[in-house]
């Protein structure tokens, strides 16, 4: 990406629902971060888009750069418009393989995030910066903390930082409260999978949380599928993660399992290459049209 008069020019007139990229500048200028993500709206003020399950509102003003995402194989050369190529990949598998937030399920549905951001100051996604860059995430996400553990620790992270203590227990409320919408398409996709006996699977970087969360937004059946790093001890793209996973897989089916068998998507690129790396067939994940 390039810098122009007006960076964020590129995205005028591209579809909702495409996969764009917006590189935007964070922490009071100093530094820059890329968004990826399926584009919601844009206009004079703002792009907004959903990332990882989460939507995000980027100032027009912040943004350095910004461009759609051309699909590799679709567009004019060979695609068929209107086929969900991640659905295609899928069917194709002997064995399908799922992360889960960003593919099963997404965040932020009433955009609470974006709003204790603006209370709090911070940038957009400036909450899962902060939360996500604590040790207790990296330990909860191998089975070495709890999803408790981490919530108090970025509560009190948050308060040592001098925000307003009731500004700070009413994220937490909706932190807590926020457990994740299925993504429809996905779940179908995975449903007919399970019904025509494909296995399928969902891989996640979770937490100790994650089989109550999908009980409780009605995503029960899929929690025999589950594949947690924080049961497993690692997490993506580490490639123990991957080969813990596919030895899990092999275990739960009762047969040697192929790498090549397995068809993979996931939202982050790092870890489709990582998966790729290992030999397992790889995706990124991009919802339907």
């Amino acid at each position: 990406m390039t810098d122009s008069p007006d960076p964020s020019a590129r995205l005028v007139g591209v579809p909702a629902g495409s996969r764009v990229v917006v590189r935007h500048l964070i922490e009071g200028g100093a530094r820059a971060t890329d968004v990826l993500g399926e584009l919601v709206s844009m206009d004079h003020s703002a792009v907004t888009l959903t990332s990882h399950g989460r939507r995000v509102v980027v100032p027009r003003s912040a943004i350095v750069a910004a461009k759609p995402i051309i699909p590799r194989g679709g567009g004019g050369r060979g695609g068929r418009a209107g086929t969900w190529r991640v659905a295609a990949f899928l069917r194709r598998a002997r064995v399908a393989v799922l992360d889960l937030d960003g593919v099963v399920r997404r965040f932020n549905e009433t955009a609470w995030q974006d709003l204790h951001e603006r209370s709090l100051g911070l940038p957009a996604e400036g909450l899962l910066d902060l939360a996500f860059s604590l040790p207790e995430a990296t330990a909860m996400v191998v089975g070495k903390a709890t999803y408790e553990e981490w919530l108090t620790a970025f509560r009190r992270h948050l308060g040592g930082l001098g925000h307003d203590e009731l500004l700070v227990e009413a994220l937490m409320r909706d932190w807590a409260l926020d457990r994740g919408t299925p993504i429809t398409a996905t779940t179908d996709v995975m449903d007919e999978l399970v019904a025509r006996g494909t296995p399928v699977f969902v891989f996640t970087n979770g937490t100790d949380r994650v089989p109550e969360e999908l009980e409780s937004i009605g995503l029960g059946r899929f929690v025999p599928h589950v594949l947690n790093s924080h049961v497993l001890g690692w997490a993506k793209p580490a490639p123990e993660a991957y080969a813990v996973a596919h030895a899990e897989i092999q275990r739960r089916l009762g047969r040697t399992v192929g790498t090549a068998e397995v068809h993979f998507t996931d939202d982050r690129p790092g870890n489709v290459e990582a998966a790729r790396v290992f030999g397992w067939q790889a995706r990124v994940f991009t919802a339907p049209a």
